[in-house]
């Protein structure tokens, strides 16, 4: 009774109004240089929006090793990666540097409540909140579906919740095998931007947007593999990976920057938002705790889609006014990604 009125209590005060989101469709067929050409133009004004308040934004230093990183592209950068983000920068006419700054960006600043529930017809539902704390409403112009396919193999695809200009993927699901989604994790490392952008330059890790396109690109990848290479990989941030093959496993894989630390799997429920699972939350961000308690709420019949979305993932602070969208996965069940913008806003 408790959770119900106060779903009721944040709907009469607060305001959301959940929004489709744009979808679009890739044949990985193509060249390179052709996969983004039809969909980039339709985002070209919130682009350049986006590119010129980021660059306000973010320290200077940054900036310039991205435009370091462009010159030596090739380097750290591997095909096809290389030329799908030149086609993004092609196709609206925006520096290639820009772009790059675009991708880490998105993949570093990803603030985010990301859970696993297994449900009682044996599933398991990989739910999530994206939230981003630059320019949320321009996020939210940004947005959209894609589902990549290959012509060549009719049984292969998988779909991304997308942000225009990115390559990479932070909540994907390809049905039948597995899905993921990405957290930032908060650390005491206040010079993470610049120690990203070294781990690219001076240690050859890559980013997380060619890591994460590399799994899902891959037909003959396995949950256990793609679970090998989160685990083991290098990489240029600390992150969250949360990810299930929708059947029997689910868990948190924890990242240092060279290891994974005190990985958790998944018994009924998991949830993950940017801080160690080990610890309390803050006291001043309590996302976990609340998405946990309405879960523990539950009984197993009651761990659905539509609970999930309307009562876990719409509940304030779970959802919060950074949420850009809400996406609900079910790699088990075959079925295509949910997901809708959210515009929470108080009431006038």
């Amino acid at each position: 009774m408790s959770i119900i009125f106060i779903f009721l209590f944040i709907s009469i005060v607060h305001s959301d109004i959940p929004l489709d989101v744009p979808s679009f469709s890739i044949d990985l067929d193509h060249a390179p240089i052709d996969r983004w050409s039809d969909i980039i133009p339709n985002f070209a004004q919130p682009m350049n929006e986006f590119n010129i308040a980021i660059r306000a934004q973010i320290p200077q230093v940054f900036i310039d090793a991205a435009e370091i990183i462009v010159t030596r592209l090739e380097e750290h950068i591997p095909q096809p990666y290389y030329d799908e983000l030149y086609s993004i920068a092609r196709s609206i006419s925006m520096p290639l540097a820009d772009i790059v700054l675009i991708n880490l960006v998105y993949e570093l600043r990803t603030y985010c409540t990301s859970l696993l529930v297994r449900t009682s017809n044996n599933t398991i539902i990989h739910g999530r909140n994206l939230d981003f704390d630059l320019n949320t409403d321009l996020l939210r112009r940004l947005t959209f579906h894609v589902k990549f396919f290959r012509t060549s193999n009719p049984t292969f695809n998988y779909e991304s919740i997308h942000f225009a200009g990115s390559i990479g993927l932070l909540t994907s699901s390809r049905s039948g095998y597995f899905s993921l989604s990405i957290n930032q994790r908060s650390t005491d490392d206040k010079d993470w931007w610049m120690n990203a952008l070294m781990s690219i330059l001076h240690l050859h890790s890559l980013p997380l947007f060619i890591i994460t396109r590399s799994i899902f690109d891959n037909s003959i990848m396995s949950y256990q593999d793609m679970k090998y290479i989160l685990q083991n990989r290098h990489l240029i941030a600390p992150v969250y990976f949360i990810i299930t093959d929708g059947r029997s496993s689910g868990m948190i894989i924890t990242r240092n920057r060279l290891n994974s630390i005190n990985p958790i799997e998944l018994n009924s429920t998991l949830v993950q938002t940017n801080y160690d699972h080990w610890l309390d939350d803050p006291s001043n961000d309590p996302r976990r705790t609340a998405a946990e308690n309405i879960l523990q709420s539950f009984n197993s019949t009651q761990m659905t889609q539509d609970n999930i979305f309307d009562i876990v993932l719409s509940v304030i602070p779970v959802l919060n006014k950074l949420t850009v969208y809400t996406a609900i996965m079910n790699p088990g069940e075959k079925q295509d990604i949910f997901a809708k913008i959210r515009t929470l806003k108080p009431r006038q």
